[in-house]
């Protein structure tokens, strides 16, 4: 018997932030997939709300022969030290590494961590047929199979990086995670009615291509985007209703891309007849229908996600948004006529490129995006905002843009460098702070889960 861990990096000294809203549906799809597929495995997932220590002492109860641990960018030097500690405690077991991060940097990961093999893009029949090749070989003839694997990235053994061919995407991804590994009373949104409270992913990837965007783990190869047909959609959120769960969030880059599809999606869920159970999703500002959102309103969708991140033309065109205000402001007040409410995502100074000349977002540009906010906040066409420094993400347009123009900067808080007064930036990122504060106070959305986040935004206020 092959005994797997398959872990969250330990984040409870996180507890309150955004980590802690979901278990890892990427690893919970891979436990499904492969265990239906091999025998003789048994699977362990360790989640994010251990404490590194906790974390380690289930390792070394468990002394699994292979651990894989799955993390961004953000949470990279977390996972390493974690790597680094795991191998300690168990110094024959393969160390695998997937997810954003080992996606987009595979060998920044092997040259600073304990990994053996970084899984790059969609794992599940990558990790599939590694531990098929382990359950078939012994330990020095599985390192020759590596090379047969596609979709790693790996040390040979005379210590060189080898990068095999990019695997492709399931065509079927019509199958449930692994919920029975989770209890679903740890995890709770931060905006939310009911508890408990899951993400569901009806659907994988984007076809657009925003500038700012990083989104790896799909983007390696076409199609962009691949759905779930309604029907299995339906029979998860039916199994989830019945473990308990009563609010769910549609947790997909965009439902409504394709808005046929959506609708279906949305009659199945009707056809479940489930009064009590609540919805959260995302969407695009524009493709949505006075029908669609009768029937998100039909489900009790009560909560939509969209990112706006500017109210100017010139700037949504530049990041390649492929909308306008004007798409937003009828989105905005269609979902207010069914009372639907809405968390917009705003980005101040957006920068893109034009002809090989760096533009980029204008101050008096961000200050009119402010101040449509306070109007669209007073006319309810929005409930809740989030305002933050647009972020040049490692595997983003904008991070190779950055690169190219040397534009990196070392504050944190303003992580582009433009021809603007830092000051000047600073003073609008916070006037926005202030206002998403003030909007969580009137809307009760501030409360003990959120007070890490309101602690640091405070801080950038007061500084």
């Amino acid at each position: 018997m092959l005994k797997v861990v398959l872990a969250d990096v330990p984040m409870a000294h996180l507890k309150g932030e955004a980590v802690t809203e979901s278990s890892n549906l990427g690893i919970l799809y891979i436990i499904s997939y492969v265990r239906k597929r091999l025998k003789n495995v048994e699977f362990h997932y360790l989640e994010p709300l251990l404490s590194l220590e906790e974390h380690l002492s289930e390792v070394e109860k468990l002394k699994p022969d292979v651990y894989g641990t799955s993390f961004t960018t953000q949470k990279k030097a977390l996972g390493y030290e974690t790597i680094q500690k795991v191998k300690r405690l168990v110094p024959d077991a393969l160390i695998i590494a997937g997810g954003a991060h080992p996606t987009i940097d595979p060998e920044d990961v092997l040259m600073h961590s304990e990994t053996d093999v970084c899984i790059v893009g969609e794992g599940e029949e990558t990790f599939r047929e590694l531990l098929a090749a382990l359950l078939e070989n012994n330990s020095s003839s599985f390192h020759s199979k590596l090379a047969d694997v596609k979709g790693i990235v790996y040390r040979d053994k005379k210590g060189l990086i080898q990068f095999n061919p990019h695997r492709e995407l399931l065509s079927d991804i019509n199958f449930l995670p692994a919920w029975d590994m989770v209890d679903f009373s740890k995890y709770d949104g931060p905006v939310r009615k009911k508890h408990p409270f899951a993400y569901l992913l009806q659907a994988r990837g984007c076809p657009y291509s925003c500038v700012y965007c990083s989104n790896p783990v799909w983007k390696l190869s076409k199609p962009w985007l691949r759905m779930r047909s309604p029907e299995n959609i339906a029979e998860e959120v039916k199994y989830l209703y019945d473990k308990g769960v009563r609010e769910i969030y549609l947790r997909a880059d965009t439902f409504n891309t394709e808005l046929d599809w959506a609708k279906s999606v949305c009659e199945k869920i009707k056809d479940l007849n489930l009064k009590d159970l609540f919805f959260q999703c995302n969407l695009r500002a524009d493709k949505l229908d006075e029908d669609f959102a009768e029937k998100l309103h039909e489900i009790n969708c009560w909560l939509v996600h969209i990112g706006l991140e500017s109210v100017n033309n010139r700037v949504l065109k530049g990041v390649n948004k492929m909308v306008t205000y004007e798409d937003i402001e009828q989105t905005l007040r269609t979902l207010k006529k069914y009372e639907i409410k809405v968390y917009g995502f705003f980005m101040l100074y957006n920068a893109w490129e034009e002809n090989g000349e760096l533009k980029y977002e204008t101050t008096e540009e961000v200050e009119n995006t402010l101040e449509t906010v306070r109007k669209l906040l007073k006319e309810k066409l929005l409930t809740y905002m989030s305002w933050s420094v647009a972020n040049p993400i490692i595997g983003s347009k904008l991070h190779d843009i950055v690169e190219k123009h040397d534009a990196f900067s070392n504050n944190k808080n303003l992580p582009i460098k433009l021809p603007i007064p830092e000051e000047e930036m600073m003073g609008c990122f916070k006037k926005g702070l202030r206002l998403q504060l003030w909007n969580g106070i009137v809307n009760r959305q501030i409360n003990l889960r959120s007070l890490k986040r309101v602690r640091r935004k405070l801080k950038v206020i007061l500084s």
